[in-house]
């Protein structure tokens, strides 16, 4: 048991615990970027040292799959690369009131002037630096000044921390309109650092929405109290207040309509008003006030237990997934050990090859919920194989919680099943 206890510990309880490898190349926004050694060991560093407690870890990414969805349509609408959303791991954890020693303020740390310039209200009622969908907006017309600039969103993340004027200086040649850039240790350090919260979070948040509590927008407020607005969404009054340390007074004010973050933490919609449809109803948000960021299907990809993966953000039909894609209806559904007429759901992982014999890390402790299909497409190990180094019958499919997995190797015959 100490071996085994051991074990786990190096290896890491979920696929979250894998510290990626920094590749040599790596598109953003729109650029590809080639990676020098040099570059390579430093972001490398940066990436491991993120990893280093895996507890601060997973609160950093669970906050980003939580605020993200909020981020991303709000650069959508602004034309900002969705890259950009990580700047805001990297600036303030996501945490909403950060103060850092310059006095700069909340998710993407604005100093006061530079927040007034961007169009945020910052006074004794309201500090929009604590709202992330003001702050997101402020950030995203802050960065698209410096591209203006610049014509090229790398040199745009440089003047993020130094400002325009600071960047040029510091710049030996602007490559205005690159399409390709290479990256090297002595690239700025904001740089380097930004590549490495992108390439440490980037699977861990989209494997993160699974569990994280959805974040709804309340924009009809007016001259209403948080009290209010809690009573209107059955809403607990705390949590709207923790959501939402932008509003410095009871009433918000009406010189215009500010967003109100209302947290979700269970599967249940928030409110009768809100249509169970996962797609978004712009009447249903004019009548209520209430709306869902990203509510267009939009399908991510990318890589777990070396295969090819996918993940909606809404509920789609198989049928509707494969019309865009080269894959059939049949081969996706066996890969994914599913049905033809089952639906694709939202941040869930599918995968587009088939699933491998054993998994990147040795154990995982079954949590609350977990079933031996949510096991297998969360590590992208097939069910027989999992059933297999197991020594489960063909006939077993329930999982206790705390039952410790085996997904590398064949539990020994004299090792029995092991709980934490």
């Amino acid at each position: 048991m100490k071996t085994l206890i051991v074990l786990f510990c190096l290896t890491g309880a979920s696929v979250y615990a894998q510290t990626p490898k920094v590749p040599a190349k790596l598109d953003f926004a729109g650029i590809q970027l080639k990676l020098s050694e040099g570059a390579r060991k430093e972001i490398q560093e940066e990436v491991n040292k993120l990893h280093k407690s895996q507890k601060h870890f997973m609160i950093k990414a669970n906050r980003a799959a939580s605020y993200f969805p909020i981020i991303e349509q709000i650069f959508e609408e602004e034309g900002l690369p969705d890259d950009f959303k990580y700047l805001a791991i990297q600036e303030s954890g996501l945490i909403s009131d950060a103060v850092s020693s310059s006095n700069a303020v909340g998710f993407w740390q604005f100093k006061k002037a530079t927040a007034l310039e961007v169009g945020l209200r910052v006074d004794a009622k309201i500090d929009e630096r604590v709202n992330i969908a003001s702050a997101s907006k402020g950030a995203a017309k802050y960065l698209q000044q410096n591209n203006l600039f610049f014509n090229n969103w790398v040199h745009a993340l440089q003047a993020y921390q130094m400002g325009a004027g600071g960047a040029k200086r510091s710049l030996k040649k602007i490559e205005s309109g690159a399409k390709t850039m290479h990256i090297t240790k002595d690239t700025y350090w904001y740089v380097l650092t930004f590549l490495s919260h992108k390439i440490a979070f980037e699977q861990a948040v989209t494997l993160a929405r699974n569990n994280a509590p959805t974040l709804y927008i309340y924009t009809k407020g007016k001259n209403k109290s948080l009290k209010e607005i809690a009573k209107q969404t059955s809403s607990p009054l705390d949590t709207l207040k923790k959501y939402n340390k932008w509003l410095k007074t009871k009433i918000i004010p009406s010189d215009k309509e500010y967003a109100v973050i209302i947290p979700n933490f269970s599967n249940e919609p928030i409110s009768p008003v809100i249509a169970n449809s996962p797609l978004h109803n712009k009447e249903e948000e004019q009548k209520t006030g209430i709306s869902i960021p990203h509510t267009m299907p939009a399908i991510k990809r990318f890589t777990i237990n070396g295969l090819p993966a996918i993940m909606s953000n809404t509920e789609i039909t198989i049928d509707e997934f494969v019309e865009k894609s080269s894959i059939s209806p049949t081969d996706f559904s066996n890969y994914n050990d599913i049905l033809p007429h089952y639906h694709i759901l939202p941040n869930q992982v599918y995968y587009l090859k088939r699933k491998m014999a054993k998994g990147k890390v040795y154990y995982h402790t079954v949590d609350h919920n977990e079933t031996l299909w949510s096991v297998s497409q969360r590590f992208g190990v097939r069910l027989d194989k999992i059933k297999k180094m197991n020594r489960m019958a063909e006939a077993e499919n329930e999982l206790e919680v705390g039952r410790v997995l085996w997904l590398k190797k064949v539990r020994p015959k004299n090792s029995s099943v092991e709980f934490k």
